[in-house]
């Protein structure tokens, strides 16, 4: 899976709400069911009513249809991205004039804000900052306009949800309290303005702002217009249904101005996603991902990748190479086994040819030749004469004992004499070099210079063993079983 790009990345970083907002454009249906299952988590709506909050049944207004777009106009039209962009003129030089007081209370001049509302009709780019309008009528021509919307900015589907939202309260030990429980209100009002229409979502965020900027210079005794009263003057054109009468509102009149105010106070937060739906949008598009990169690797199963060719070829390149070590091990042995014949008659080249002869598997031309794998066994050493004799007249150790105690062969050390042992280890092996053979064919025998250096070491070894066992080597030679 390639997982998502560096600038899905950095715009992720930079954007805690991307994957929502991703999410909202590219699969609106998904994302309704998503807000869905979380608004049943805060609100008790029947069925229906959850069905228009999300925007899957339609709603009857009978006064929605009533208005007609003008030709070019913005005033008593539906909104679009270029009325939001006209619109948008009077937000941001009431930004620079909060300060103002009464502003938003104070009516303007009737006559300026006529002209006002003409120039925005008709499209063109009008320079407030001339002062040809004062803070009041700008603020007067913006109230209208959204007066003035066939539904309000909040939408009507979403009212029967606004209506429950005031009465989140704090519970005591499973009791309702009267206090409002405001975390919950604000996701619930995060999730509501998420399903709001594009335009209308950019819309009420410019507002509110505006707004909260209002209230906050309130504080410094500028402008007298707090929360409250920002939210009782706005409350009927951003919320209340335009189908509804003052009389059918009267119960909920008080609630609904409440709630606008609670929006403004918190309006730097209420356009923020919740942290579960932020978490259930990008799991989805990391399931997605997974699910395409196992379709992607599905549909190219039959073709092998690069990494499988090569343990391919070289499967097939193995035998052969294996083959052609063999013959350079061959060809090897062959030029070592004629340099060895070819060397001069000495003990080193008898010494070579004997190697090759006891492994006869080794000898290039042997019916048996064949390659042997290296091991990391103990080396074999050829043995030196003086081991040749340890091991005929055996070793100085004592004896082992067995678990009796008694000598391995008890009836042999005591019924033999010394010499009559050494002399029959001595004539088993009157074939080999004994030292008796080479003190007596020293003369008769051209021996090497090596092998003459050799038998005297070798007879001083015997002697040495015939003393420790109180024998002379007179006696030995003359004992019968050596004889």
């Amino acid at each position: 899976m390639d997982g998502p790009s560096v600038q899905t990345i950095s715009q992720a970083i930079t954007n805690p709400d991307y994957w929502v907002d991703k999410l909202r454009f590219e699969d609106p249906e998904t994302f309704k069911e998503l807000c869905g299952g979380m608004l049943t988590r805060f609100l008790d709506l029947p069925g229906p009513e959850l069905s228009r909050v999300l925007g899957t049944s339609p709603v009857k207004d009978k006064r929605r249809f009533l208005a007609k777009k003008k030709a070019g106009g913005v005033f008593g039209a539906p909104l679009t991205e270029e009325g939001l962009a006209q619109i948008h003129q009077l937000i941001d030089f009431l930004g620079n004039h909060t300060h103002v007081e009464g502003i938003f209370r104070i009516p303007g001049n009737s006559h300026r804000q006529q002209r006002l509302k003409n120039s925005l009709n008709s499209g063109v780019d009008i320079d407030l900052d001339l002062g040809e309008f004062t803070p009041h009528d700008v603020a007067s021509v913006l109230k209208i306009f959204l007066g003035e919307l066939p539904e309000p900015l909040l939408t009507t589907r979403h009212y029967p949800a606004y209506l429950q939202v005031p009465d989140m309260m704090l519970f005591d030990k499973s009791v309702k309290t009267d206090k409002p429980n405001k975390e919950r209100q604000i996701e619930t009002y995060q999730l509501l303005f998420w399903l709001l229409p594009n335009v209308n979502r950019k819309l009420l965020q410019a507002v509110l702002s505006l707004l909260y900027k209002t209230a906050q210079a309130q504080k410094d005794h500028k402008n007298r217009m707090s929360a409250h009263n920002l939210g009782v003057m706005f409350a009927p054109h951003v919320l209340w249904p335009r189908s509804l009468t003052i009389a059918d509102l009267k119960d909920n009149v008080n609630k609904l101005n409440g709630a606008v105010a609670f929006i403004i106070k918190h309006s730097q937060r209420v356009f923020l996603a919740p942290v579960q739906l932020r978490a259930q949008c990008r799991l989805h598009y990391a399931a997605k991902e997974k699910s395409a990169a196992q379709q992607k690797t599905a549909s190219s199963g039959n073709t092998a990748s690069p990494s499988d060719e090569v343990a391919q070829t070289r499967a097939k390149k193995r035998p052969h190479e294996d083959a052609e070590s063999k013959t350079q091990t061959d060809l090897a042995l062959a030029q070592l086994y004629a340099h060895v014949q070819a060397m001069p008659d000495s003990h080193k080249k008898r010494k070579y040819v004997k190697q090759f002869n006891d492994h006869s598997n080794c000898t290039p031309g042997s019916p048996n030749h064949k390659v042997l794998p290296r091991t990391r066994g103990k080396h074999v050493r050829s043995k030196s004469w003086g081991a040749a004799i340890t091991k005929l007249f055996g070793s100085n150790k004592p004896q082992t004992q067995t678990r009796s105690g008694a000598h391995s062969d008890p009836r042999r050390s005591s019924q033999t004499p010394t010499s009559d042992r050494i002399g029959a280890r001595i004539s088993s092996h009157t074939e080999v070099n004994t030292p008796g053979a080479i003190c007596r064919n020293t003369k008769k025998t051209q021996d090497t210079p090596a092998k003459k250096r050799m038998i005297p070491t070798a007879f001083s070894q015997a002697q040495q063993l015939a003393e420790k066992e109180n024998v002379t080597l007179h006696d030995v030679e003359t004992s019968p079983i050596a004889l």
